[in-house]
């Protein structure tokens, strides 16, 4: 549909703000992860336990994502975003002030509160914007904006560790100020970048396949990217300069194909897309599980990440099922589903580490739940995402809400 000149502008306003804001958060969190394992093996002389032990309290936010935006239900998606970004930059940007480990896990819980708010809204908000139309394409193109911050985010961690080496007080505090501009920005977005009213909690049999793949993802993904990056760097002493290194090319190689996969998604379809994923997880598990060789395992770790911008098929799959005013809730939702796994795998990954002294176990661990995910994967709709009984129309985007036909299947209950 055509709409206003006004309208228009708004939008394209809009979506160079969200990318601003995009960019710096990125950009923030490079220069954070870019050093944060190594700043426990440095400063805090931590194990794989104490990581392990971290990341599991780290997700509680995650964990309770879905109860927290639905407290917040009376907020637009750009505001709830905002906020989660200040409170983010309040936490990253202090932690280098932590000299043991209780401090560290209380400024950790605090700014993974604003870190999961805002990774709800960003997709949120990403597909409002897109207007119903080539969400993956959509999606994808942030993670390329992600990309391109990571590199310039991790260059700055190189310069930074050559200039200041040791200087970790001072990398999360570039980290902090980065990310608080990106909030200060989200307050300047319109309302043609929120979802309109929306509900609470939701509840329904018809989003139980989207959120049986988002646990099994959130499962998969703590295993590798806790221990595959921890192992580089405890088990084979990869230095932080080199860590940095990795991640940059990473980077370049997300911004690569990011795009290109997001419109892979919107031609073919969700189902053959995922089942690739699924088989290249189980193919980087069992290379982890397997091979001794510092290179191979660094290949390895790279083409996971590449792989991993194949989950935005289970966004793009809840976008074209989902009814009117509940994709951001069902999204919040995926994310506390996302994170029942988040806060127990790291801390019993770890423990089977230690009890076998083995750091590939929790690797075979993760061959299985990628083998779970494949299965689940076959149950989706074959077809694009624009083929058959979509029940998507095209959004009125003048009212800042993304309609969305009622969907013709019963069940479940909004809380």
């Amino acid at each position: 549909m055509t709409l206003p000149k006004s309208t228009e502008e708004a939008i394209r306003k809009d979506w160079r703000v969200f990318t601003a804001l995009t960019f710096l958060f990125s950009f923030g969190f490079a220069v954070y992860t870019g050093v944060f394992q190594n700043f426990l093996r440095d400063v805090l002389h931590a194990n794989a336990l104490d990581l392990g032990k971290l990341e599991s309290l780290r997700e509680i936010p995650g964990l309770l994502t879905a109860l927290t935006a639905g407290t917040l239900v009376a907020f637009a998606e750009t505001r709830i975003a905002a906020m989660g970004l200040i409170i983010g930059a309040i936490g990253i940007g202090a932690s280098g002030l932590c000299h043991g480990f209780p401090a560290l896990i209380a400024i950790t819980v605090f700014w993974s509160v604003g870190f999961h708010l805002w990774t709800t809204m960003q997709t949120s908000i990403t597909l409002v914007l897109a207007r119903g139309r080539e969400g993956g394409r959509h999606l994808g193109r942030m993670s390329g904006v992600g990309a391109i911050a990571t590199i310039v985010g991790l260059g700055v961690v190189y310069l930074l560790t050559r200039q200041l080496p040791g200087e970790y007080p001072i990398y999360f505090a570039v980290a902090g100020v980065a990310i608080l501009f990106g909030g200060g920005l989200g307050f300047s977005l319109s309302t043609h970048a929120a979802g309109g009213k929306r509900e609470r909690l939701i509840f329904r049999r018809e989003y139980s396949l989207f959120y049986l793949l988002t646990f099994l993802e959130g499962c998969r993904r703590q295993i590798f990217s806790i221990f595959a990056q921890f192992t580089l760097i405890l088990v084979y002493n990869v230095p932080v300069d080199k860590m940095v290194l990795i991640q940059f090319v990473n980077s370049i190689m997300i911004f690569a194909t990011a795009p290109a996969i997001g419109r892979y998604i919107d031609r073919k379809g969700e189902r053959g897309s995922l089942c690739f994923y699924a088989i290249g997880l189980i193919m980087v598990f069992l290379g982890y599980a397997h091979f001794r060789n510092v290179n191979a395992l660094v290949a390895l770790f790279l083409l996971d990440n590449v792989l991993f911008s194949f989950g935005v098929g289970f966004n793009t799959y809840l976008h074209r099922i989902v009814r009117p005013g509940e994709l951001t809730p069902c999204l919040a939702m995926g994310v506390t589903m996302n994170h029942i796994a988040a806060v127990t795998v790291p801390y019993f990954g770890a423990l089977l580490w230690l009890k076998t002294q083995n750091y590939q176990t929790p690797f075979w661990v993760g061959v299985a739940i990628a083998a779970v995910s494949l299965c689940a994967t076959r149950w989706l709709p074959r077809g694009h995402s624009d083929a058959g009984d979509r029940s998507i129309r095209e959004p009125d985007v003048s009212d800042g809400i993304s309609n969305v036909v009622e969907h013709p299947h019963a069940g479940g209950e909004i809380v």
